[in-house]
């Protein structure tokens, strides 16, 4: 880094500026940087300077870096220069030097001063989002209208959200007046209970409330039905023959109606005439009887013959009649669909006060209510005067209410012009890497606030990447253009190698990897597989790639910086659960070791219960009680029917104590994993049927890898039991110390989802499963889509051209979506990437299909290896590698 022309040395500290930082380019030495430079230059104390950030692990993190910058620069003061200073040591001199240079202060009280913030770390100002929104609500409580004694916070609304449904469902569910428009909505509470979160949000919902009531066209219909009845009792047999003679002389053109079908509206009629009600819909076939279907049925030029009759008028009557019905009751459910808004706002608050509780979301909200309340002025004036500039970290994954609350106090706003406030806010985002819609970040927020703000020197240097790593990248993205992102307001930024990583620094045989492999897999016929053979060749592809990685890193050929590639150094991304759950027992089946990164304690699992019936029931094969126990586990998943019969067949009883005996030397023999493993295996289908097998396989081979690692330990058999059950016994699933433990094994392939992988690096990264879209169709009731208006809420009542337009914009911003998750995953590599393309399900629906389009134009790239190999046969599995 060449400090001389570094623009974050001379870089205004005022104004509303926005950074944005490329994944890897070093964006919280920057903030280290900034806050350095403020409590240097601008004399600030470490409480002044607000910094706010996404996480909690991110606000730890950014307090320990600022704290080593502090104490960093404390050094230097008095520290003559050297000729092999880093980066950070020669930028934090140069700015200790041009203060000394240019101001009054002395060495001696600027070292003592910055020792000081150094070591008043703890004081400093560094909160997430709600951290801050907590401080404020209770360091303020009289400006912003809230008790000193704020209420008790839940992590969430669900059991509230369950209760209100319940309660709003008994009300209308009961009145004759709201059931059917109810049911038109939902099936039953807890598909209100699910809806509540998005109903009740700050957005305009539609359709809009009709501001002309209907009048209720139900005595209508029932006339119109009455009347059909009547019809179909004089006229059926005359109507029927009158088709029959249309097809007979060839009125009717049997290209466009079949003949089998009218037999099927005329026995629809007849079915349902007893009750007066007819059903319609894509599957009937009445709607054929209809006489402006029956002229469009006709050949050309013989629409004058087409066949009549008063039963077909009669029908028509009572179609439109159903079409005016249709029509009230779907505005009976959007007045509902509304009333029911505003009762669940009503209600919620009211449930929270009784209760004295508030969510997460409450405290940005009771910020965001207080800035907009009488009040306003004075407490903007209060946080000027305690924070004098503010950072927020991640930006691209808030929302207006968040950029609402940081504009209102530290931007261009009303309230600080009349307060005579200038602006003191820095941004740092990077829209490529807005992944969190589904949690409310709003992109389009973003952009705004972009539009708004000064733009600061973009960070154009990844010390995260091999420099293969980066120009493959390049190259994706150059042919990618402005369709990579899905449009032209978000664009992918060249970058530069820092100073950190070197092409030599991963060889495999002795030369540079490439930074990109691209596994090309392919059909029998040359035609894309479908959706579940996809994953399936991924998975292998994927499982193949590693084990030939560690094969040769065993043998001395694969190297990171000059040692063996770890299994620990490889990561696979996946979208979703069931993909982790498929690549571990892959790898597992390979021999390789692998854990999926979860929030619980394994011990405290009902699979870990089970395993210990399974251990005890191996240490005694011969005991009936343990057998009956093991095999009534979801494991082994025997039902109490079969373990009764073992009564009657001494055969079946002696069957499975051998199949115990079995497990027990291969448990000596190749571990507990061996065991587990081939049980999993044995019994994957059956546990994947259940609503949470994903969960319980995927516990289970994390449970035994533990024993596994335990049993290397020459415990015995009686010994893993003890240890198991000491675990167990101490198991606490808010411990971090054991989530650490599960979460950070270093010699364990990490299988991570990508939403989680952000913000996070890996030697090696694996994406078998980016290029697979299996085509599902949306089932949703609603979607939130931002236009011109901005973002609105549309619930979907019928299928009509309102909902059809919504539906599809909120397609194009999910794709756009997808495409910053794609993002996410390949810049998470330090080293390498691994991509499945080729004939995969979906691929041209993929942002990836856009990035390697032509495929062709790649294979002459040196840093990108395409292979389309055949795929070769599972390997057999890596021989178990032991400590010591």
């Amino acid at each position: 880094m060449s400090t001389a022309i570094d623009p974050y040395l001379t870089l205004p500290l005022q104004g509303v500026q926005l950074i944005e930082a490329s994944a890897g380019t070093g964006k919280t030495f920057t903030l280290a940087t900034l806050f350095t430079r403020l409590v240097v230059e601008r004399g600030l104390r470490i409480g002044q300077i607000l910094a706010v950030t996404f996480t909690d692990a991110a606000t730890q993190e950014l307090r320990k870096r600022i704290r080593e910058r502090l104490a960093l620069a404390a050094r230097l003061v008095d520290l003559p220069a050297s000729d092999d200073e880093g980066p950070d040591v020669i930028l934090t001199r140069s700015i200790l030097q041009r203060h000394l240079q240019y101001g009054s202060e002395s060495a001696a009280a600027l070292s003592r001063r910055l020792q000081i913030a150094a070591d008043e770390i703890d004081l400093a100002s560094i909160f997430t989002i709600h951290g801050f929104c907590t401080r404020v609500l209770r360091e303020h409580a009289l400006e912003s209208g809230h008790t000193f004694e704020p209420p008790e916070l839940i992590p969430g609304e669900r059991v509230l959200y369950e209760e209100l449904a319940a309660d709003l469902w008994r009300v209308h569910a009961n009145d004759p007046a709201t059931l059917d428009a109810l049911l038109r909505l939902w099936k039953n509470p807890e598909a209100l209970a699910a809806d509540l979160p998005a109903l009740r949000a700050p957005l305009p919902l539609l359709p809009a409330v009709p501001a002309v009531v209907m009048a209720d066209p139900s005595a209508a219909l029932q006339e119109a039905a009455v009347r059909l009845g009547e019809a179909i009792q004089s006229h059926a047999e005359t109507a029927q023959a009158a088709i029959d003679v249309a097809f007979e002389r060839k009125v009717l053109d049997g290209r466009r109606a079949k003949r089998p079908s009218f037999e099927k509206a005329f026995n629809e009629l007849l079915a349902g005439r007893a009750a007066l009600a007819w059903a319609r819909g894509d599957k009937t076939h009445l709607g054929k009887l209809l006489p402006d279907a029956l002229r469009d049925y006709c050949k050309d030029g013989q629409q004058a013959q087409c066949p009549s009759s008063p039963l077909f008028d009669a029908l028509a009557q009572w179609w439109h009649a159903a079409d005016a019905c249709d029509a009230w009751l779907r505005e009976q459910a959007v007045r509902l669909l509304h009333r029911l808004r505003d009762e669940a706002r009503a209600r919620l608050e009211e449930l929270k006060r009784q209760r004295r509780v508030q969510t997460y979301d409450d405290l940005i909200d009771g910020v965001a209510r207080a800035l907009e309340g009488p009040d306003r002025q004075v407490l903007v004036r209060q946080l000027r005067s305690q924070y004098r500039m503010a950072l927020v970290d991640e930006f691209q994954d808030t929302d207006d209410r968040q950029w609402g609350i940081f504009q209102t106090v530290f931007g261009d706003s009303v309230e600080t012009r009349e307060a005579a406030l200038e602006p003191a806010l820095f941004l740092i985002g990077d829209p490529k890497q807005a992944i969190y819609g589904f949690r409310g970040g709003d992109i389009h927020t973003y952009l705004s606030a972009k539009r708004a703000a000064m733009a600061a020197p973009a960070l154009n240097r990844n010390f995260r990447s091999r420099p293969a790593v980066l120009r493959a990248l390049q190259t994706l993205y150059d042919i990618g253009g402005d369709q990579a992102f899905g449009g032209a307001d978000i664009a992918f930024e060249p970058v530069l190698p820092g100073s950190v990583r070197i092409d030599a620094d991963f060889q495999r045989d002795g030369v540079s990897a490439p930074g990109l492999t691209l596994r090309v897999l392919r059909s029998d016929d040359g035609k894309a597989l479908n959706a579940d053979p996809s994953r399936q060749q991924a998975t292998e592809a994927c499982v193949v790639a590693i084990h030939e990685v560690l094969s040769e890193a065993r043998a001395g050929r694969a190297l990171l910086r000059g040692r063996p590639v770890q299994a620990g150094d490889i990561a696979v991304l996946v979208r979703r659960h069931s993909e982790a759950t498929r690549i571990q027992q892959a790898l597992a089946a390979a021999g390789i070791p692998a854990v999926a990164a979860g929030k619980q304690s394994l011990y405290a699992t009902a699979e870990a219960r089970e395993l210990r019936v399974l251990l005890l029931a191996l240490l005694q094969p011969a005991d009936e009680g343990r057998l009956r126990a093991a095999l009534s586990t979801v494991l082994l998943g025997y039902s109490a029917t079969q373990i009764a019969a073992m009564e009657q067949d001494g055969d079946l009883q002696r069957t499975l104590q051998v199949q115990l005996l079995h497990w027990r030397e291969r448990w000596q023999r190749g571990g507990p994993f061996a065991v587990v493993a081939d049980v999993c295996a044995g019994q994957a289908e059956r546990l994947l049927a259940l609503m949470d097998g994903e969960r319980r396989l995927t516990n289970y081979l994390q449970l035994a890898e533990l024993l596994q690692e335990a049993s290397t330990r020459a415990l015995g058999m009686h010994g893993l039991l003890d240890w198991l059950q000491v675990q167990m016994a101490h198991a606490d699933q808010d411990d971090e110390q054991q989530l650490l433990r599960l979460e950070s094994d270093a010699r364990r392939v990490q299988i991570v989802t990508l939403h989680k992988s952000k913000g996070l690096e890996y030697p090696l990264v694996f994406l078998p499963f980016v290029g697979i879209d299996g085509g599902a169709p949306n089932t949703d009731a609603h979607c939130t889509v931002h236009t011109a208006q901005g973002r609105e809420l549309h619930w979907k009542l019928d299928k009509d051209a309102s909902w059809d337009a919504a539906s599809a914009l909120r397609e194009r911003e999910q794709r756009a979506e997808d495409a910053r998750l794609l993002y996410v995953g390949l810049t998470r590599a330090e080293h390498a990437l691994w991509i499945a393309c080729g004939d995969l399900a979906g691929l041209a629906r993929t942002p990836l299909t856009s990035l390697l389009t032509p495929l062709d134009a790649l294979r002459a790239n040196p840093d990108i290896a395409v292979d389309d190999t055949p795929l070769p046969p599972r390997p057999a599995p890596l021989a178990v590698e032991r400590e010591g």
